[in-house]
């Protein structure tokens, strides 16, 4: 669930505190809701100069996978650290970052319709044209956005529906914003 994704951060946190940042918000969804990230790193509240990497997952609401892989990956490496040699390497010389759930609105309204899972949700739920519309977040970012209608779509009923303009959704804005 979204609270889960969003206790599972905090429980992770509280473990391993010299290690992890606690969640912080990157932005806010179309609904409102926080897009909260997290760092893993020898030190986690320093800017150092190591190499970045960024993982986000659940862009599409209907691919849970991605965020409990994520979430394993968060738990391996806080829980390897200092016990596996690797683990520790990849923590001590990179600053790796976490976003879970980067379509949170999207993934509570599959909770909503499918309580028991299997929610065919994909979009956001950017209600402009509609309430059933929405956006694929996926194809909103502004590389090659419009390029042509074959991997995605400028119809909002469409379920690759790449929005009004790059970035014209507020969590690709604020994934973007963080990245830069």
């Amino acid at each position: 669930t979204w609270a889960g994704i969003i206790a599972r951060r905090d429980s992770t946190h509280a473990a391993h505190p010299t290690i992890t940042t606690a969640k912080f918000s990157i932005g806010m969804s179309y609904e409102g809701r926080e897009l909260y990230m997290m760092k893993i790193s020898d030190n986690p509240e320093v800017d150092e100069n190591e190499p970045e990497v960024f993982f986000n997952a659940i862009t599409h609401a209907r691919e849970p996978i991605g965020g409990e892989v994520l979430l394993e990956t968060m738990r391996r490496l806080t829980e390897g650290y200092g016990v596996d040699t690797f683990l520790t390497r990849l923590v001590n010389d990179r600053e790796i970052w976490f976003l879970p759930c980067t379509n949170p609105d999207g993934y509570v309204y599959n909770q909503l319709i499918a309580p028991n899972g299997g929610g065919g949700w994909r979009k956001n739920r950017n209600d402009l044209f509609d309430p059933d519309f929405g956006v694929d977040l996926n194809r909103n970012y502004g590389f090659q956005w419009s390029f042509d209608d074959q991997g995605s779509s400028p119809d909002p009923p469409d379920n690759t529906y790449r929005g009004t303009a790059p970035f014209s959704e507020p969590e690709t804005g604020a994934v973007r914003a963080f990245v830069n």
